[in-house]
């Protein structure tokens, strides 16, 4: 082609890719600094393995002084979902995962190498298409989808061995200057393709950071630069922008990898410097005998919102994943317990090229330590913001009752780790937060129906010599006069050397008493819990089970 088909494309660019050189200029020449980026496209919820990989890039970025940034490629309209970079950036926030250059919101970047959504830099990829048309390297094709069918079939009829626009089936790549110039002036439709030297059936080397050399066919593809609509394709557009942007290391996904050798190429096609690629393996999970990726449409487990809306504190999810990225972490973090993310020295060489195996309940062992770690007020304001977003029972509860809630911490936060999430509060104690718990609803379980008589007396009994006032000692040297009224051993020696000589244990009195006020036989310690829900409701809750037993 020649300057003069570029410049009836476009006419009116007032920037030519030399000037972008110029606007973005190097940030360092030092090759130990890195600037990586994460590139989402704001379709939806985020993936886990987004996430994943965006804690990857923030990490090797900060550890080198370099920088971080977010880029959104949103090329594709009409996949886009309304407030998707909203969804984008408050995900990241929530995670803790601070990016020094992007988008502040929906509508504004902060940083010197923007726009840094993709559908705002038209005329930076049109005028790096420009300068490839006018150096022969791109050209202007007018194949509409149905000539594009039609090339197919005649590929599949003949056996190709590979399907695509190329060599004797590109049909627009020689078209004579001449046509070009009177289909452009009669307004025909076009895009512009990339005039690929990739040779069919000749292989070349790639190499990965993760998994070294890797033999692949050169791409021999006459891809498409620029679409019908004049915006690029990921493909051009990724070139364009990790070069402008200085990106020094591309670590994707290894959905990828099939990519590497059209994006090569576009680099050295364009003269640019081609980054270090680090393709991560996915996360996986076990359905039936065989191992699968994490799936957004099957499995929640791989949406990052499942992880908000349950309640995991955000340092274990971070954490969990720094034990897939690395084997080294663990051992680090346990040195390391309040270390800043950023100060661990990540290897992406060590991330491993074998799928790492989702492991929800090492998630959980994560958390419940998390948890266990928490002070009182950390619990309670961390609580507090996640409950007002995704619990409206919890929610209401905590407005009205702030401080009762805060007093409530210590009853299942002390000498336990049974909390991986916030979500377990309600779940597993409903008799604290929840205003509507009947502890009558559950059925009579068969340790009280066998025993319903002893039960009758020991909770008339409970009720006679309760005394609001009474401390914890006072509170169960009540209950042991009531168990060794009725023949239950209150020495647990004795008890377990001669069982038959008593009608039960201690144990048993106060599992009795515990159902009737929480409707579990296992809970935390049951003073602390009456002195919670307080005295009249712990009495009410005893009455109404009592009634429901004598009926």
């Amino acid at each position: 082609m020649s300057k003069a088909v570029a410049d009836l494309i476009y006419p009116d660019l007032t920037k030519n890719y030399a000037d972008y050189e110029a606007l973005y200029p190097i940030r360092t020449e030092d090759d130990s600094v890195y600037t990586t980026r994460f590139s989402p496209s704001p379709t939806g919820f985020m993936h886990i393995g987004g996430l994943y990989a965006a804690l990857i890039n923030r990490i090797l970025a900060k550890r080198s002084g370099g920088t971080f940034y977010l880029r959104i490629e949103d090329t594709d309209q009409k996949r886009q979902v309304e407030g998707g970079v909203s969804e984008i950036i408050s995900t990241l926030n929530e995670f803790e995962i601070q990016f020094d250059e992007g988008p502040a919101n929906e509508t504004e970047d902060y940083g010197n190498y923007g726009p840094y959504r993709q559908s705002r830099r038209g005329e930076i990829y049109q005028a790096f298409a420009k300068h490839l048309v006018e150096e022969d390297k791109a050209y202007v094709c007018f194949c509409t989808e149905e000539d594009i069918a039609e090339i197919r079939k005649k590929q599949e009829e003949d056996n190709c061995n590979f399907l695509g626009y190329y060599g004797k089936w590109a049909r627009c790549r020689n078209l004579p200057e001449e046509e070009v110039i009177a289909r452009l002036k009669r307004g025909e439709e076009f895009i512009i393709r990339l005039k690929s030297e990739g040779k069919d059936g000749q292989t070349r080397e790639f190499y990965d950071e993760i998994r070294g050399p890797l033999t692949m066919p050169e791409n021999i593809i006459d891809t498409v630069l620029i679409k019908r609509d004049g915006l690029p394709t990921y493909h051009f557009a990724h070139a364009v922008d990790d070069h402008l942007m200085r990106t020094t290391d591309v670590i994707r996904a290894d959905e990828w990898i099939s990519s590497l050798p059209i994006h090569v190429q576009l680099f050295e096609t364009l003269g640019f410097p081609v980054p270090r690629y680090s393709h991560l393996s996915p996360i996986m999970k076990m359905d039936g005998n065989s191992k699968r990726k994490l799936s957004k449409r099957k499995d929640p487990e791989a949406r990052v919102h499942h992880y908000m809306e349950l309640g995991y504190p955000v340092k274990a999810v971070i954490d969990y994943l720094l034990t897939i990225a690395s084997s080294e972490f663990e051992d680090w973090r346990k040195e390391h317990s309040d270390e800043d993310i950023t100060q661990f020295p990540i290897d992406v060489k060590k991330t491993g090229v074998a799928g790492a195996l989702f492991d929800p309940d090492k998630l959980d062992n994560i958390a419940k330590n998390c948890v266990g770690a928490m002070s009182g007020e950390e619990i309670f304001e961390t609580v507090s913001q996640w409950a007002a977003q995704f619990d409206e029972k919890l929610n209401q509860y905590i407005s009205a009752n702030g401080e009762r809630f805060q007093n409530s911490i210590p009853v299942w936060h002390e000498r336990r780790l049974d909390v991986r999430r916030w979500s377990d509060l309600m779940n597993f104690y409903p008799y604290l937060y929840d205003s509507e718990f009947d502890n009558c609803s559950c059925e009579i379980p068969e340790k009280i129906q066998n025993n319903r008589g002893d039960v009758i007396s020991i909770l008339t009994d409970y009720l006679a010599s309760y005394d609001s006032a009474d401390d914890s000692d006072v509170w169960f040297s009540k209950i042991k006069v009531i168990a060794e009224k009725y023949n239950y051993a209150v020495k647990m020696g004795k008890y377990k050397k001669n069982p038959e000589d008593y009608r039960g244990s201690i144990v048993d009195v106060a599992s009795y008493i515990r159902f009737a006020i929480t409707s579990h036989f296992d809970t935390p310690d049951l003073h602390q819990i009456i002195s919670v829900i307080g005295a009249e409701e712990s009495i009410e809750r005893v009455s109404r089970f009592l009634e429901k037993l004598k009926g």
